[in-house]
């Protein structure tokens, strides 16, 4: 029997920037690490082609629309792919969702795992959503680096008791971030193949309750991801299938100004989705180094219903930062509620992953 595929892929922006971070000379180095991460029963392949395609923003981003779709195609319709790795965020996703037959998924004799987060929203949701598919909006392997920066920066005094200036901080989490990137990316893998393989992911997904109540056990969905790639969702072609009646609606965005929060949290009110919706999970949302998530649920609570009660959790491990935690889209997955005085009780999210597994331990 062949061996289970796990296809590296950059749908969105390229991914050459990502190789030269890692110290990765060629899309085959970067293959080849994957295959050292996961061990040797997994096949690891990329297209190197469209993985360090050159991007352009005076001309419309990438030229390569075709022959991305054609990838995503393939990897839909081959059932011995078991997961599909996206290496990038970014843009240029979005507009080539529409050209997907998503309908082979129904016909698969596997499932197909789909991890990615940002641009990567559409794809995760209208994949885990289907009955083969397993939608796992987590960071691209290529992210920590980035997010890892940012983390140092504001936890300086943790990581270094030396008093320092502007200009050595930001020198400082740059060699800290690059210090740790290739194991944050073996990581990475470890935990693609871990959970694939049912035995969980390494990162428990914990929060807060910040309104509303919970029971001490409930069972949640959810859908949803990063807030300006979850509104061209709500049009009538994904509608169909991203409904968010009885769900947990996930948001989470970055370097979007308060009246435009306000302005998307609006779209999913005029679509429903908050009338419909079981709760909300707001992740990380922040302006540069500057935290939102006081100002983020400020807004909110313009959005909510005023005739119910809709509970609200806010985490920190999901969203454009580090570290993060896996949040599965589209099943039912366990959210517990440690019940104590007054606001902000603790919520602990679980799924039975070893009836998820794919892949065979």
């Amino acid at each position: 029997m062949s061996k289970p595929i796990i296809h590296l892929a950059a749908p969105a922006n390229p991914a050459g920037a990502m190789l030269r971070s890692l110290k990765f000379n060629s899309t085959k180095e970067l293959t080849d690490a994957v295959r050292k991460a996961v061990g040797s029963r997994y096949r690891v392949r990329a297209k190197a082609r469209l993985v360090e395609a050159a991007v352009d923003d005076q001309d419309g981003g990438r030229n390569d629309d075709n022959a991305r779709v054609k990838e995503l195609q393939s990897v839909i319709e081959d059932d011995r792919v078991v997961a599909l790795v996206t290496l990038k965020g970014g843009g240029w996703l979005t507009r080539i969702i529409p050209h997907i037959d998503f309908q082979p998924l129904q016909k698969r004799r596997t499932p197909l795992a789909v991890f990615g987060f940002s641009e990567i929203t559409p794809l995760v949701n209208l994949i885990g959503l289907r009955k083969r598919g397993y939608g796992f909006y987590y960071m691209t392997p290529g992210y920590p680096t980035t997010a890892m920066e940012r983390y140092a920066r504001l936890n300086i005094t943790k990581l270094k008791q030396t008093p320092m200036g502007a200009k050595a901080i930001g020198a400082f989490a740059k060699r800290w971030a690059q210090r740790q990137a290739r194991e944050q990316f073996d990581a990475y893998f470890r935990d693609v193949a871990s959970t694939i393989e049912g035995s969980g992911p390494s990162r428990t997904l914990t929060g807060n309750l910040i309104s509303g109540s919970l029971s001490k056990e409930t069972e949640a969905t959810f859908i949803g991801g990063c807030l300006s790639l979850v509104t061209p969702l709500t049009v009538a072609k994904y509608a169909r299938h991203i409904k968010p009646a009885g769900k947990w609606i996930v948001l989470e965005d970055l370097e979007e100004a308060p009246h435009r929060i306000d302005r998307q949290f609006a779209h999913l009110k005029l679509a429903g989705w908050f009338e419909q919706c079981a709760g909300v999970l707001i992740g990380d949302f922040h302006m540069g180094d500057r935290d939102q998530t006081a100002e983020t649920l400020a807004i909110l609570k313009y959005h909510l219903p005023s005739d119910r009660s809709v509970p609200v959790i806010h985490t920190k491990f999901v969203g454009h930062t580090w570290p993060q935690a896996i949040l599965p889209i589209g099943r039912k997955i366990m959210v517990r509620c440690e019940k104590g005085r007054g606001r902000n009780e603790k919520v602990t999210m679980t799924w039975p992953h070893e009836r998820w597994r794919i892949v065979d331990s």
